[in-house]
């Protein structure tokens, strides 16, 4: 039982690649992902003083798109979206009637009637199904794209620098929580590939979340490895938001724990 419970794992398009980098892999939130590739204190050091890439590709993402988008998400979450402007993003959380959270997460205002939104892991047939239940008669449609879309972040003092020689935008224009679609480059006799970049991170580093379409995971995986920044797994990027005092859901947030009291049981 135990084999063919692994065997149903999912596993990110970028699997043989950390297997090859000498990852240890373990499950998490129903995926194999890689947690360590040298050391928990190694990583975590990289990226507090020089640049590391993570694999977040386990992550959900949603589109969410219609006359009535902003005005559905407006009553689903609990920061104000008057506040964001085209190309801005913005952290919230999805919270049950009660005050409990069904997730926390972060949504990109691509336009008044276009949204993306990318939630965690283990939360996505939930999350997914919350927010289809919440329709109403809202104009809005949902669609679900994880599987098919790809995510990285890439977090350090260092990231800005080692990436701005492979994009064709000047990465100190792009404010935290402002996004773009840009062109990732392999080198000057290859095809660009884009991608969705955002400056926003769970690390409390400047850096930048990418996601790119799943045929192009392995290129830009390679790209930004080619860069010089270290890949990091799981392991660091939990002492990480420890460090910065950053949430987890199921940890610090759940269907147990409203944001403004402790745990309802305790």
């Amino acid at each position: 039982m135990k084999n063919s419970k692994k065997e149903n794992l999912k596993k990110s398009p970028l699997y043989d690649m950390h297997v090859d980098l000498g990852a240890k892999m373990v499950p998490f939130a129903g995926w194999k992902m890689p947690v360590k590739y040298t050391s928990v204190i190694e990583e975590h050091k990289t990226v507090r003083e020089y640049a590391g890439i993570f694999d977040i590709s386990h992550m959900g993402e949603f589109l969410i798109e219609g006359k009535d988008v902003t005005n559905f998400i407006q009553n689903m979450v609990t920061n104000d979206l008057s506040l964001l402007e085209n190309r801005k993003s913005q952290y919230a959380c999805m919270c049950y009637p009660n005050g409990t959270v069904v997730d926390d997460l972060i949504y990109y205002r691509i336009n008044a009637e276009k949204y993306k939104m990318i939630v965690n892991a283990g939360n996505v047939s939930k999350d997914f199904k919350w927010l289809k239940e919440h329709l109403a008669d809202w104009d809005v449609e949902i669609t679900n794209q994880s599987e098919k879309r790809s995510r990285f972040a890439f977090q350090g003092p260092e990231s800005e620098k080692l990436l701005q020689p492979y994009v064709n935008i000047d990465l100190s224009n792009l404010k935290r929580f402002y996004f773009d679609n840009i062109l990732l480059s392999k080198d000057s006799s290859e095809t660009d590939v884009p991608i969705f970049i955002a400056r926003t991170g769970y690390t409390g580093e400047i850096g930048f979340e990418i996601t790119c379409d799943s045929k192009f995971a392995q290129d830009v995986f390679q790209i930004l490895l080619d860069t010089g920044a270290k890949p990091i797994g799981l392991g660091a990027r939990d002492s990480l938001r420890l460090e910065m005092s950053y949430s987890l859901y199921g940890h610090e947030i759940n269907e147990q724990i409203t944001l403004l009291r402790p745990p309802l049981d305790g």
